[in-house]
């Protein structure tokens, strides 16, 4: 039995469930599989696409073995989804990044889109709320860039609902973050705005290459 499903069948003991709508690969780095985040090198694996191809063979058995109904990778580039689909059995069905108007990925969403990988995008309002440690000092804010609140009014709704509706707009899921149950009734909203194509073109010269969540927390001495 593989790590990833060992892993699995611990995830859903946990649960109380006997199986998952979707797994996925977080991001496409291998560390000791004891260890629950690596706080040394010693605990990260070298990177190499054999390690990868192994870890894609086990989703793959978690599937057969009817531990989750889909699976599929998080954080791939072009370059790895690429890899996967020449040595994999089966192909992810989604791939979940870092996706908002000051990153766009135009290259990757196509190629996503071309191969019938369906994108989520992860910190599609700017992901604000996450730890201090890992924001840059000047970073920009998402929800206040003048564009986005300009379109906003126009619309008469928020800048978060934009955001959104930008997304889906674009066949692509999201998925924003909240415990407030008049903001999660307002990010549902967001499904009915129709941005038009003078708003789609206003927000596509917004992109940066900004990459808010840079993984840089993977990054460490030797």
């Amino acid at each position: 039995m593989c790590s990833s499903d060992l892993a699995l069948r611990r995830t859903l003991a946990d649960l109380g469930l006997e199986w998952l709508d979707l797994y996925l690969i977080h991001w496409p780095v291998a560390i000791d599989p004891v260890v629950g985040f690596p706080s040394s090198a010693s605990e990260v694996l070298p990177p190499s696409p054999e390690g990868l191809r192994a870890t894609w063979e086990g989703m793959e058995a978690a599937l057969d073995a009817g531990l989750t109904r889909h699976i599929g990778v998080s954080n791939y580039s072009v370059r790895k989804l690429q890899d996967l689909l020449e040595h994999g059995r089966l192909r992810p069905e989604v791939n979940q990044v870092e996706l908002h108007p000051l990153l766009q990925q135009p290259e990757l969403v196509a190629f996503c889109q071309a191969q019938g990988i369906h994108i989520t995008a992860y910190s599609p309002l700017g992901s604000g709320d996450r730890p201090a440690r890992l924001k840059a000092a000047d970073e920009p804010v998402l929800l206040d860039n003048p564009v986005i609140s300009a379109i906003a009014a126009e619309h008469g709704c928020s800048a978060a609902q934009v955001l959104l509706a930008w997304h889906l707009g674009r066949g692509i899921s999201t998925i924003p973050k909240s415990v407030s149950a008049e903001r999660l009734r307002e990010n549902l909203a967001a499904a009915a705005i129709d941005l038009s194509p003078a708003d789609q073109e206003r927000i596509a010269a917004l992109d940066r290459g900004l990459r808010l969540v840079d993984g840089s927390f993977w990054l460490m001495e030797g």
